[in-house]
């Protein structure tokens, strides 16, 4: 279980930084974005099959739930497109921060790399500045990636 948790966190993260960096609404972004969608959700899935850590239903459980909502959030708006004006930026956001929740839990396994570093630096490091990162980036570039998207799509 731990080998498919991992491949889909590998496709997660590749597909997920070619979508964030790509123009927006077009067929290859809605193709890659349902890779990046199935490969996050057999991720989440996984999730509840690995008790190593805990032993039992731990914080990354936890964590999982929170990261499917968002990721759920985030498929949701273009759905409803239609009926909701303010789509593509909650769309923008829902994805990112489902995405920047990747990058952190995907940090959350290098902390057995640094054992002698004391908990709290492993996570500002690991967990802390990838979240910082994360929303500086994703606050700076919404208007630029937003009048990106593909004018034809909405």
């Amino acid at each position: 279980m731990i080998l498919v948790h991992t491949l889909a966190g590998i496709v997660a993260l590749i597909a997920g930084a070619v979508n964030l960096l790509r123009t927006k609404g077009t067929p290859r972004h809605r193709w890659i974005g349902r890779v990046y969608a199935g490969a996050m959700y057999l991720l989440i899935a996984t999730s509840f099959f690995i008790y190593e850590l805990f032993g039992s239903f731990g914080a990354f459980h936890v964590l999982a739930i929170v990261s499917g909502v968002t990721l759920t959030l985030g498929l949701y708006f273009p759905l409803r497109r239609r009926r909701y004006p303010g789509w593509l930026e909650h769309h923008y956001f829902w994805m990112g921060f489902a995405y920047v929740g990747l990058v952190m839990a995907t940090g959350s396994h290098f902390f057995a790399y640094l054992p002698e570093w004391p908990w709290l630096l492993r996570a500002l490091l690991f967990w802390g500045l990838p979240y910082l990162i994360g929303v500086f980036l994703l606050y700076r570039q919404r208007r630029r990636v937003l009048a990106r998207f593909a004018p034809d799509t909405l």
